[in-house]
């Protein structure tokens, strides 16, 4: 619990705050406190600022109210707070899915690293996060999967009330939603007709009210982009024989994972292409046309969608005779930033990029 902001403070409640520590020389034992010890960083005694991933905590408060040198007193310590930071910026931190309450719950480690840190080092993290400021520290990428548009790659989770909850992104990090895969080609004749492109998914999902996100250079939070639709089929019958051709499959959307280029119903005369796989940044190109002896001619599939453009429907088919074949529609984009419910209060500070929707609601 945060500490008093004035009258009389207690050494038992600054350790219950920020840890029981011993002198220089020895090891954690029993209740003993040196306040002049906190001036350093946890029993090794070397200076701040502390580093946890990209994070520089400049004291044991995270905000230099806490002196690191000199004269130290009881009031130094008024309405200052336990901080911890929620491992997602060490290596095989991050992954698809990840909810960052659980791992803070879990509180095991990965690899050297364990899933929370403790500025100050003086004790562990505590069961309940009331009245301390958790950072959700992510430096690594964090993807989701290509199902509703509502599922986030990260979700905050639920804290304990009074906690003082902040996600850091830092230049490595990445959170972004997957990108929907590409429409089916229409059949040679448009039977079958042509697939719409799948929805892309979402990024960071905000379950807690207040959050602050911060966005440093190179960071990204990003929403997954729709697939392209897949292009509409042709057929024609003006001639001595029949002409079909089979529309082009449509562009994966841009995201993490990013989506499959849509597929080719390979049934007719002459086939349109498969359409490209996205990228994490860029969706993929739409299919080829097929022609079939300038008769019956395919339509492209569409590009999938990126931070620049909404995925694209497919172009129309077309028959000799005038007969016409529509391309199936692009998927809807994903959500950058979505919180689960309208009236939380996210305050956001971007330094990076944060490409799509940030005021969606709804988090699964």
């Amino acid at each position: 619990m945060a500490l008093q902001g004035s009258g009389q403070i207690s050494a038992s409640q600054i350790a219950n705050e920020f840890g029981y520590n011993h002198p220089i020389s020895g090891t954690q034992s029993g209740n003993e406190v040196s306040l002049g010890t906190y001036r350093k960083i946890g029993f090794s005694q070397s200076n701040y600022p502390q580093s946890i991933g990209a994070l520089n905590f400049v004291s044991i408060d995270g905000g230099g109210s806490v002196p690191t040198s000199g004269q130290i007193k009881f009031s130094d310590f008024y309405s200052t707070r336990l901080q911890t930071v929620v491992n997602f910026w060490s290596s095989g931190a991050g992954g698809n899915r990840l909810v960052a309450k659980d791992r803070y719950n879990t509180n095991g480690s990965i690899g050297v690293h364990g899933h929370v840190a403790v500025v100050g080092g003086f004790r562990a993290r505590p069961n309940d996060s009331s009245g301390t400021k958790v950072h959700i520290h992510v430096n690594q990428q964090i993807g989701s999967e290509k199902t509703k548009v509502e599922h986030c790659a990260l979700r905050t989770g639920s804290w304990d009330s009074s906690t003082t909850l902040q996600v850091d992104v830092a230049s490595s990090g990445r959170i972004g939603g997957a990108g929907g895969d590409g429409g089916t080609g229409a059949g040679g004749g448009g039977t079958p007709a042509a697939e719409e492109g799948g929805s892309g998914t979402s990024g960071l999902g905000i379950q807690y009210s207040p959050t602050t996100v911060n966005v440093a250079s190179g960071g990204v939070i990003t929403a997954g982009f729709g697939g392209g639709g897949g292009g509409g089929g042709a057929y024609d019958t003006d001639k001595e024989a029949t002409r079909t051709s089979s529309g082009g499959g449509g562009g994966g959307g841009a995201g993490i994972p990013a989506g499959a280029g849509g597929g080719v119903n390979a049934n007719a005369g002459v086939n349109g292409g498969p359409g490209n796989a996205g990228t994490i940044s860029e969706g993929g190109a739409g299919g080829p046309r097929a022609n079939n002896d300038g008769e019956a001619i395919s339509g492209e599939g569409g590009d999938g969608g990126e931070a620049t453009q909404a995925a694209e429907t497919g172009v129309t088919g077309t028959g000799g005779e005038g007969s016409t074949y529509a391309g199936a529609s692009g998927g809807a984009a994903g959500a950058a930033i979505r919180k689960s419910q309208s009236g939380f209060t996210v305050n956001v500070n971007n330094n990076g990029t944060i490409s799509g929707v940030q005021n969606a609601t709804t988090v699964l």
